[in-house]
Formats: structure tokens, sequence, C-alpha cells
């Protein structure tokens, strides 16, 4: 009895010690890219630019059902918030390859690759698995939103996604990013009603080199060059003045 006991509890011992290597098994830090903005991106992200514009452009900042064609995709009966969704059948409308969040190899993966995700926390987790993270934003990345406010919707880093669609290096070393953004809400103008579930573009300025919960501003109105209205903002997403810019995923990795 006192020898099955020993075993037992070295047993236990093991799984722990086990479990606790794993626990601490560090998250990939975000990797270093060029802080310089590339021109020419691949041809597949290119294609993944141009139908995310033609999809905004068509929905014109109107109301779409919390069920549509970028939730079917998944198999979803029931839809659900789709700020994901949206990006995933973007790329799968293109061809780019998927990789299942679950099944993510870990390590460097090679090329043009996607998620096959709605969710933002399984996209980070699997972007992540393949060490796809960075602070710099490039064209067809996914830009993840955090949330510092609990009046909105939870404290979260993993808030809210949208692709980014240009961007812009400023003279202080700032960057003013264009997102595309789907399942989010609209004020309408005088030609369309208020919406709750719209796809929308918004341009903003980001700061990699201060604190995250500060790296998110708004472009000064003396420098903005275009109209507000129903599917164009220059404002926080949902209003949300406590967005923050959490990381980027990367489909694609710049040469350096």
């Amino acid at each position: 009895m006192k020898r099955f006991f020993s075993l037992f509890l070295g047993m236990v011992f093991l799984f722990m010690g086990a479990s606790s290597a794993a626990a601490a098994t560090p998250t990939p830090a975000p990797l270093e890219i060029t802080k310089e903005v590339v021109s020419q991106v691949p041809d597949q992200i290119q294609r993944l630019l141009d139908l995310a514009y033609a999809e905004w452009e068509a929905g014109d900042g109107n109301e779409l059902k919390k069920r549509n064609k970028y939730t079917d995709w998944n198999g979803s009966k029931t839809g659900y918030g789709w700020c994901g969704g949206f990006i995933t059948w973007c790329t799968l409308e293109v061809g780019i390859p998927q990789q299942s969040w679950k099944k993510t190899p870990v390590g460097d993966a090679e090329g043009v690759v996607h998620v096959n995700e709605a969710g933002v926390g399984k996209l980070v987790t699997g972007y992540s698995r393949m060490n796809r993270t960075t602070m710099i934003p490039q064209k067809g990345f996914i830009c993840v939103f955090g949330n510092r406010d609990t009046k909105f919707a939870g404290l979260t880093p993993l808030y809210h996604v949208g692709l980014v669609y240009d961007v812009e290096k400023l003279p202080d070393g700032r960057y003013r990013v264009t997102t595309i953004e789907g399942n989010v809400s609209s004020p309408g103008d005088d030609t369309h009603k208020k919406a709750a579930h719209a796809i929308r573009m918004f341009v903003r300025d980001y700061d990699p080199s201060v604190p995250k919960k500060d790296n998110l501003t708004l472009v000064p109105e003396e420098e903005r060059d275009r109209e507000e209205n129903a599917s164009f903002s220059y404002h926080y997403t949902y209003n949300n003045p406590s967005l923050y810019v959490h990381m980027y995923l990367m489909p694609w990795i710049p040469e350096t």
C-alpha cells in the first residue's frame, strides 16, 4: 500500500512539473518588421484589399442582419458579432490558404496565410502560434483593438478587429491607418438610417512608441480631407474613446 501511495505521489508531482513547464511557455514577442510602409503587397493581399473595399462600397453604411454571408461561411445558423467573420470571408473568397486555430503549427509559417476563424481571441491565438503578430501596421494586416474601459462592453485587449486597408507614415514616426471594419455601428446621415451592424471605413492616427492605452488618436480636424458619412468616419469604432491598438496580425510578412 505504501509503495502504491509513493508511486501515486511521484506521478502527481511529475504531472504537476510538466503542467508548470507548459504554463511557463512564453508568448512569442511581437515580430520586428520594417517600420517603413510597404507599397507593393503580395497579389493575394491586394485582391483581399480590393474585395474588402468593394464590399464596403457596396454596403454603403447600410444595416446588415446579424446573420449574413459573413457569418454563414462557418456553418452558423444564428449569426454572431462578425467583425472577424467579415475578414475571414474575404480571405476565403480570394483563395488565401487557411489554418485552423486549434491545429496551427507552433513556429514560423511561410507565405500568405490566414487563421480560419471569426472570434477575435481565436484569431490572435492562431496568429501568435505562427509568430505573426507585430506592433507595426502594413496594408493587409489585421488590427486587433483593445478596450480599456469597462463601460464599453467590458475591459479586454481582444475587443474588435479591422482590416488595414492603407497606411501612411507621418513625419513624427506615427502612422495614419485606414481600416475597413465589419459589424460596426453607423450614425447614419441625410440619406441613410442609423445602423447597428454595418461595414465602415475609419482613418485614425497610431503611435507604436507610446503605452498601448494611449496609442490611438483622432486625426486633427485641420488634416481631414474628406467628409464623414454613414460609411466613413475619422472617429473611434462604436464612438468608444477607450479604444487602443493591442497588436496587428500578419497574413503576410514584409521582406526586410
